[in-house]
């Protein structure tokens, strides 16, 4: 005899079931600059929505990823691999014109430009992107940075501060992130401490412990100490939610 699966306990499966896939994009190049014995080397890994989720929320997702990890205008992106291969040609182009007339001159031609976006944990009704990148031109140390998104997983909308918070949330949120700030540093490393930035700044992610801001080398402290986070658990944020 068959068993049957009340229609109820069916329908609670299927709801429960994340269904959402991703697909990669991958382009790793190494060209020498001509006559020389550096090189540019150009790496791309960035994951997108390929199913799992409505075409139009799955475009709208994909074009904010294509957007933010080549620090594009909205709309005027094209595709993923047509983004990227134009990036990677006006890093070409720049790389030569740089370079080219400094071959035997200089010790130091190498060029790195690395970028990796990939999804990262869903939360409720969203979930968490990160892209970050690297590049090196030469000097004493290359520049990074990490870049978050929320998505809304149903719609594919980003999700902003203003969308979590209600109104007038911004003062008392920036003031529980500088008391979180100050609580946590060493005191020797507070002196550095640049009180001001300590805003939201749209760099977050949000997870089981609550929303989690990010800022880069150089934004809060100097370059030497790394990028920052801030962590407000969803218990403080709560008079300031929608």
């Amino acid at each position: 005899m068959k068993r049957l699966i009340p229609l109820l306990a069916v329908l609670s499966i299927a709801l429960s079931c994340d269904r959402f896939h991703a697909a990669t994009y991958q382009d790793d190049m190494v060209m020498p600059l001509q006559g020389g014995q550096d090189s540019l080397h150009f790496k791309v890994s960035i994951q997108y929505a390929s199913s799992g989720m409505l075409i139009p929320a799955m475009e709208k997702m994909n074009a904010a990823i294509v957007t933010r990890a080549f620090d594009l205008e909205g709309g005027e992106n094209g595709s993923l691999e047509e983004a990227a291969s134009q990036y990677r040609e006006n890093l070409i182009d720049e790389y030569i014109t740089e370079n080219e007339g400094l071959v035997g001159q200089m010790p130091v031609l190498t060029w790195e430009d690395y970028t990796i976006g990939e999804f990262g944990d869903k939360y409720r009704d969203w979930r968490n992107y990160s892209i970050s990148y690297y590049c090196y031109r030469g000097g004493a140390h290359g520049y990074s940075t990490l870049s978050l998104i929320v998505f809304d997983r149903k719609s594919g909308e980003v999700i902003t501060e203003d969308n979590l918070f209600a109104d007038g949330w911004l003062a008392p949120v920036s003031a529980l992130m500088l008391e979180r700030v100050m609580e946590e540093l060493q005191e020797e490393v507070r002196v550095f401490v640049q009180k001001e930035g300590i805003v939201p700044n749209g760099n977050f992610s949000v997870s089981e412990d609550g929303v989690e801001w990010l800022f880069q080398p150089d934004d809060i402290l100097p370059h030497a100490f790394g990028p920052l986070t801030v962590t407000l658990s969803w218990k403080e944020l709560k008079p300031y939610l929608r």
